[in-house]
């Protein structure tokens, strides 16, 4: 089987056939045929952070299978998942294909509970605080994960906007940025050009800029002061926002606790301009 016609697991195991690897280096297997987006992209450190090995793990892994290092064997992976990243598989209609997804969400969880960079969020927390105000950019299912941390923050009392309109109102919130305040952006594979152009522009106006992202060497994540790396794997060659969502609500809860009286008195005064609009459904009897 060659690389052109097999999935990623397939051809790795393909490549494998007739080695014997130890636990590292099939720890080193697993992340690279489960978590193929990341690897395509990934350093070597970064790799066997996921995998809970040191570099030279990863490099000796690649040398195992006839490549001169890392970067070689990851130009083939790349080129292996690219040519099947948009193929659908059957589904027997069981509520399996349910259950490999809340499996791979769950992986993901795993792999971020230990392999998350708790100092780089305390410095994303601690930018969110000093600044001014905080603008919070992302687009499509990126957004996701990203609306939901800025209406978060923003009921806490925080002052905190989410912009995915794009086009003239983005333009429009990245001129009114100084170094006085801050943008997070939410950026994966594949990257939205106005998202990493944002962090550029308020970059270069002095704001505080802080990334979440699936790689360090995404586009985004080169122009920024903090860069957060998460999994965002999913099944069916569906991106996952289920650690992007965890992180956002993580790093709510955290601002919020940095001062718990005004955090109170703002979602109070939420909650009742809330009920004023009537925007809840009667409760039933």
């Amino acid at each position: 089987m060659t690389g052109e016609s097999a999935t990623v697991a397939q051809w790795l195991d393909d490549l494998i056939s007739g080695t014997r690897l130890g636990p590292k280096a099939a720890r080193v297997r697993d992340v690279l045929a489960t978590q193929p987006t990341y690897c395509s992209y990934a350093t070597a450190a970064e790799v066997a952070e996921r995998a809970e090995v040191n570099g030279a793990t990863v490099v000796r892994f690649a040398q195992t299978l006839d490549y001169p290092g890392w970067p070689q064997l990851q130009a083939d992976l790349r080129g292996v998942y690219l040519a099947h990243r948009y193929e659908q598989p059957a589904s027997p209609g069981d509520g399996s294909m349910l259950a490999s997804a809340f499996a791979r969400d769950a992986e993901n969880l795993r792999s971020l509970e230990h392999s998350f960079d708790f100092p780089t969020a305390r410095s994303v927390v601690a930018a969110i605080r000093a600044a001014r105000r905080t603008l919070v950019v992302a687009s499509g299912t990126h957004a996701v994960a990203a609306s939901a941390f800025a209406l978060l923050a923003e009921s806490r009392g925080l002052p905190v906007a989410h912009e995915d309109r794009g086009g003239p109102q983005l333009a429009n919130a990245l001129a009114s940025l100084t170094d006085q305040d801050c943008l997070v952006a939410w950026s994966f594979w594949q990257h939205y050009r106005e998202t990493v152009a944002a962090v550029r522009l308020a970059r270069a106006a002095g704001a505080a800029t802080c990334v979440i992202t699936d790689t360090h060497k995404s586009p985004a994540a080169r122009a920024a002061d903090h860069v957060l790396v998460i999994p965002t794997e999913g099944v069916a060659n569906l991106q996952s926002m289920t650690a992007a969502t965890s992180v956002a609500y993580g790093l709510a809860a955290e601002l919020a606790a940095g001062n718990p009286e005004r955090s109170q008195e703002a979602a109070q005064r939420v909650d009742s301009v809330w009920r004023g609009l009537q925007l809840f459904s009667e409760e039933s009897g």
